[in-house]
Order: structure tokens, then C-alpha cells, then sequence
């Protein structure tokens, strides 16, 4: 089990290394079942079970949000759900 631990340098975070992985897979498959981002519910997990406390934390969520939402949109312009263009 020691073996699968992992110390990233930049953050200075130990962890085990499926752990930052499976969190954002469940947190991302509930989150995107309603339509929004994980981002908010990442933050959390980055301070309070990882022990991250940095500016870092805020950027990995800003370019979270940078990804899921537009890959978002497209979905659901590519399913044919986006009412069309109403505003």
C-alpha cells in the first residue's frame, strides 16, 4: 500500500494516487447529470481531505469550469436540447 502513495512537490500534498482521480470521476458524474460544473464541490475536497491551501486551488477550479462548460453547451446544441437561442 505504501507503494501507492504519492508526493507531489509543487503542492507538497501526500495522497494516494487514485484518490485525486475518483473524486473528480463521482464528483463529475453527478454534477454533470444536473447540467453544472464539479468545481464547487472540488474546492472542498482540495482543502479539506488533501490539506491544499494555495492560490493553486482556485486555478485548478477556474480551468475546471473553463472545461466543462463550454464542452457542456456544445452538448446539449449537438443533442438538439438548447432552446434556440431565446435570449
Amino acid at each position: 500500500m505504501e507503494s501507492l502513495l504519492v508526493h507531489f512537490n509543487v503542492s507538497g500534498v501526500d495522497t494516494w494516487i487514485f484518490l485525486p482521480p475518483l473524486v473528480a470521476f463521482i464528483v463529475s458524474l453527478f454534477t454533470s447529470m444536473g447540467g453544472v460544473s464539479g468545481a464547487f464541490l472540488l474546492l472542498p475536497f482540495q482543502v479539506s481531505f488533501l490539506r491544499f491551501t494555495s492560490p493553486s486551488v482556485r486555478a485548478t477550479n477556474i480551468v475546471f469550469n473553463i472545461v466543462a462548460i463550454p464542452s457542456g453547451v456544445y452538448r446539449y446544441l449537438k443533442e438538439g436540447r438548447m432552446a434556440p437561442w431565446p435570449l
